[in-house]
């Protein structure tokens, strides 16, 4: 029979059952054996004599399927690399999280490797209506994210109510004075709140397809419907803030730290501009 012995061990089973039958000593015996008093002591009371599974016996998630959502969500919309995404979900999401982690992360849900955008996508927005969980937002439900494709520049909106005019005037106000690009075309999730915004704004829009949508069923459910504590614990987050205040601290980091590095320091229109030669 093959015997699997830990990379440490002092002993033999054979050894072992010797120490147990023993009528010598605790020193004698470590004397006799060249062993430690501790390694005669802890095999005298084992009821065995054989090493016991070094595998944890509570293994501790490193990340909570909210901030594994939240991860694979980045990813896809920002089309940032590995490096990228681990300084962005550090200084947002679990400022604890390694390498190693975030690789398990993207292998478990099957998240392809990354294709960098062309340049025709300059311009096309995808956006994304979310409801938030009352626990989150009781003001403002609904959640606008608008992530130009090419750049990966995201801006955040917060919506009071779909069924008011004055939203749709607000965010047509936004879209021209706040965004540092100009938008050219938009992919919408089927909405007709969003769609009425599009047209008013008299953009070219197409429905999310396969590439744009984004779907993710977590191997635990995702509850968001909590406080944003539970599951955010980067570097940059402090707790004291309400959820627009975190929303604009997180845009802007982004955009700034991150997004600027990739733009070699410009807004996404400079660095077209330059990238045409015009």
């Amino acid at each position: 029979m093959e015997i699997k012995l830990h990379s440490n061990a002092a002993t033999t089973p054979k050894i072992r059952k010797y120490i147990k039958n023993s009528d010598k000593s605790d020193t004698e015996l470590a004397y006799e054996l060249s062993i430690s008093i501790d390694t005669v002591k802890k095999w005298r009371a084992r009821e065995d004599i054989y090493d016991k599974s070094h595998r944890p016996k509570v293994i501790h998630r490193r990340l909570t399927p909210e901030q594994e959502w939240l991860i694979i969500y980045l990813r896809h919309r920002l089309c940032l690399s590995l490096d990228e995404l681990l300084e962005v979900a550090q200084l947002l999401i679990n400022k604890a999280l390694s390498r190693a982690v975030l690789n398990r992360c993207l292998k478990k849900y099957q998240v392809p490797r990354m294709n960098k955008p062309a340049l025709s996508q300059s311009g096309a927005v995808v956006v994304d209506m979310i409801k938030l969980p009352n626990g989150l937002a009781q003001k403002s439900p609904y959640l606008l994210v608008l992530t130009e494709q090419y750049s990966g520049f995201i801006s955040f909106a917060l919506v009071q109510s779909l069924e008011d005019s004055t939203a749709i005037s607000g965010l047509n106000e936004f879209a021209k004075h706040a965004l540092p690009y100009q938008i050219q075309s938009m992919i919408l999730p089927e909405q007709a709140f969003v769609i009425q915004w599009a047209e008013s704004m008299g953009i070219a829009w197409t429905a999310h397809n396969a590439s744009t949508r984004f779907e993710l069923t977590t191997e635990q459910p995702v509850n968001f419907d909590q406080g944003y504590e539970h599951f955010l614990d980067g570097e940059q987050f402090d707790q004291r803030l309400g959820l627009p205040s975190v929303l604009l601290c997180y845009e802007d980091l982004l955009n700034k730290r991150v997004m600027r590095n990739r733009l070699k320091n410009l807004t996404p229109s400079g660095y077209w501009k330059n990238k045409m030669g015009s």
